[in-house]
């Protein structure tokens, strides 16, 4: 009977730090994942919930320790082979990541999220094409996954696939207003197409969802550039460079705004800054 109290319990504990996790209160719940864990250390989804905590809290080895805890209990159970490739992924070790991926589909071939974030690495290795198969399989499987529909665009950008490809960025931020790269995205492709003004429309709502991005406030110069704004431009290279002046790109582009406003001095200190930062990527490499 005792036991029989016990795994209750631990059914309320578990069922308290959903609760929790869901005011975002992620240390508070840990601790009822942790009394539960005490009272029935069998049950796989207190063990799941636990390592979903601990990735809320950026601390991806320990989830990774509770989600091989959760495969232990029930190697069947899809759900911390997604999430221990997510937590892996995190952590940069992608071809084990790419690994969980695989068993959690195996395991559930209608598994969207696990196909995503498959793609995603993929994508990261500029395997565009094979990233591209994997997000198709998300978005058959769940054709409103904003997130797959945005990155199955950018892997085509990548491939200079740019017909159709709007498409996929539209939906996105049909689903998600807020997306801010599927707006980004979407200023790369119309900037393509010398759609210059709706370009800029779609950076200047990017930045407004995410200002701290650099390379939005750097494509968004580009445009203006084309635009022969070029003091706007000077203030867009000049953003992105506050925010990573470790851009040669950015730089260089100033260098060449400077140019056409006739300023050569300053011109060249962007051109030597530019090539001082490529020269130095270019010995890391």
């Amino acid at each position: 009977m005792d036991r029989w109290d016990d795994r209750e319990k631990a059914d309320d504990l578990n069922n308290d730090g959903v609760d929790l996790c869901d005011q975002g209160q992620f240390e508070e719940a840990i601790k009822c994942f942790d009394e539960a864990i005490r009272l029935n250390p069998e049950d796989k989804l207190v063990w799941f919930h636990k390592g979903l905590s601990l990735c809320e809290l950026e601390n991806y080895d320990g989830a990774i320790t509770c989600f091989d805890e959760a495969i232990k209990i029930d190697s069947k159970f899809s759900l911390p082979w997604n999430n221990r490739g997510r937590a892996l992924l995190e952590l940069e070790r992608y071809e084990e990541a790419i690994a969980c991926f695989d068993e959690a589909i195996r395991l559930n071939p209608q598994y969207d999220d696990a196909w995503c974030f498959k793609g995603v690495i993929l994508f990261g290795q500029e395997k565009f094409q094979e990233s591209i198969t994997c997000f198709d399989e998300a978005i058959r499987i769940y054709p409103e996954f904003a997130f797959a529909l945005n990155h199955r665009g950018a892997a085509m950008l990548h491939l200079e696939q740019f017909e159709g490809t709007i498409f996929y960025f539209n939906k996105a931020i049909r689903l998600d207003p807020e997306f801010a790269n599927a707006w980004h995205n979407k200023g790369m492709v119309l900037y393509e197409s010398a759609e210059y003004e709706e370009a800029i429309a779609c950076y200047d709502n990017a930045i407004r969802l995410n200002p701290e991005y650099d390379d939005t406030w750097h494509k968004k110069g580009m445009v203006l550039y084309y635009l022969r704004e070029f003091d706007e431009a000077i203030k867009c290279y000049n953003q992105a460079i506050m925010l990573n002046s470790d851009s040669p790109d950015s730089w260089h582009n100033k260098g060449m705004t400077f140019e056409q406003l006739g300023k050569h001095a300053e011109a060249i200190t962007c051109f030597d800054q530019a090539i001082s930062l490529k020269g130095g990527l270019d010995e890391s490499e």
